[in-house]
């Protein structure tokens, strides 16, 4: 599926890491003038390197995504001096799945390799997500303690009873799918346009499960499945959206284009859009509203895992 939400969070970043404080517009589609809601924002910090990328919060506060460590490896080839005796080998930087809990950012590890992200996190502090092996990539779960690979989908959301939401099947022509106690299940295609590739990002408590497809034209379409029916979200009047997360409430958060293609954060609550910001991306929303995002300094050039907590 077609990703385009990190690539564009230049523009932001002046507003969110020097004033500290967003303002959300209350709007429909398209967007219109209404009531404000202002946020306070926490920088999470990072495992060593000074960029963290942060994916997901539970109703704890605790929030999961990937985070550099500072270490590097080698990947071969020469990046600097390439013609002289001083040849300055190309290297990777390492970054792996956290969470963050009390101020305080744990580290995850891998599978056993050099790579892990989490990308969902429920009430127990369970967290799913991919990992790097010795010889390739799994999903995993990891229960508080340790890291387990999973199998059957590639893992993308969890719930408080563990039921996972992700992606099976083949690539293209992937599908949302769930997987509960072990059987996964394919979700139905929307039949509003015709879906290409689909897949699962959350679920909630009661079942709802997020997620998104591309259509025949490679434009995502944001999706939410409620009882086995998929519902389009829709956008601000522009070819596309992507939903990040879904809240107990049933409030989604991600973004959609204008009709000008101009990328607008969102959170869509009882069928009405929020517009939160001009290329600003959430990832993910709890049920006290409290909204995770990121965003990029221009100024050190480092990308940095936001909390934005209403007033």
């Amino acid at each position: 599926m077609s990703r385009i939400r990190t690539s564009r969070i230049a523009a932001l970043a002046v507003l969110v890491l020097t004033a500290g404080v967003l303002t959300a517009t209350t709007t429909a589609a398209p967007p219109a003038a209404a009531a404000t809601t202002t946020y306070t924002i926490t920088d999470l910090g990072s495992l060593g390197y000074g960029v963290s990328d942060a994916l997901a919060i539970n109703n704890n506060g605790q929030v999961t995504g990937y985070s550099y460590t500072g270490a590097t490896v080698p990947t071969g080839g020469c990046c600097g001096n390439c013609y002289t005796n001083h040849k300055k080998p190309c290297v990777a930087h390492i970054y792996h799945a956290f969470v963050y809990s009390n101020g305080t950012m744990t580290d995850l590890g891998t599978l056993g390799g050099n790579y892990s992200q989490g990308n969902a996190i429920n009430l127990s502090g369970e967290v799913v997500g991919s990992a790097s092996t010795s010889t390739g990539g799994s999903s995993f779960l990891w229960d508080g303690k340790k890291m387990t690979a999973l199998s059957g989908l590639g893992a993308y959301g969890i719930n408080d009873s563990g039921q996972i939401a992700g992606v099976c099947g083949p690539n293209p022509g992937s599908h949302a799918c769930l997987d509960s106690n072990g059987k996964v299940t394919q979700l139905p295609n929307p039949s509003t346009f015709t879906p290409y590739d689909c897949s699962a990002s959350a679920i909630n408590n009661n079942g709802q499960i997020l997620g998104g497809c591309d259509d025949t034209s490679s434009n995502e379409h944001a999706v939410l499945w409620q009882n086995g029916t998929p519902t389009d979200l829709g956008t601000f009047g522009g070819p596309q959206a992507e939903a990040a997360g879904i809240n107990n409430l049933g409030q989604v958060v991600g973004f959609a284009q204008t009709s000008t293609d101009a990328d607008h954060g969102f959170l869509w609550s009882n069928g009405q859009m929020t517009d939160l910001a001009l290329n600003f991306f959430p990832a993910a929303i709890n049920d006290n509203g409290q909204i995770v995002a990121n965003a990029y300094d221009t100024n050190t050039c480092q990308g940095h895992a936001l909390l934005l907590t209403p007033d």
